[in-house]
């Protein structure tokens, strides 16, 4: 079973009357203790899905599974729970301690 499922995801921008689609009709799943590299040219929506599936942010349409609920449904304190719970995100440039380990850091 998936841990992650994105379903026909897409996510379209708007400032004013310019829209940008960052995703378009994107399916992608991921099962326990698979490894995924997302690549791709700047602007082609690689961060965009990153924080969808992170459920820092929501699809405008599709659906995102995880550990099979549908947290597209979740409103914002039930997906900073399942961050909180679930998820673990390290950004690019996050402040690590460099005194403690990498488990440490992330614990």
């Amino acid at each position: 079973m998936a841990v992650i499922q994105v379903e026909n995801a897409s996510k379209i921008y708007r400032i004013g009357e310019v829209e940008t689609r960052a995703l378009d009709g994107v399916n992608v799943s991921v099962d326990a203790g698979e490894f995924m590299a997302l690549v791709g040219p700047s602007g082609s929506g690689k961060t965009t899905l990153l924080q969808i599936m992170g459920c820092l942010d929501k699809p405008n349409t599709g659906s995102v599974k995880i550990n099979g609920q549908d947290v597209t449904r979740f409103n914002a304190n039930q997906r900073a729970d399942l961050r909180r719970d679930v998820i673990g995100f390290i950004f690019q440039f996050f402040a690590l301690v460099p005194v403690l380990s990498a488990y440490e850091n992330v614990e």
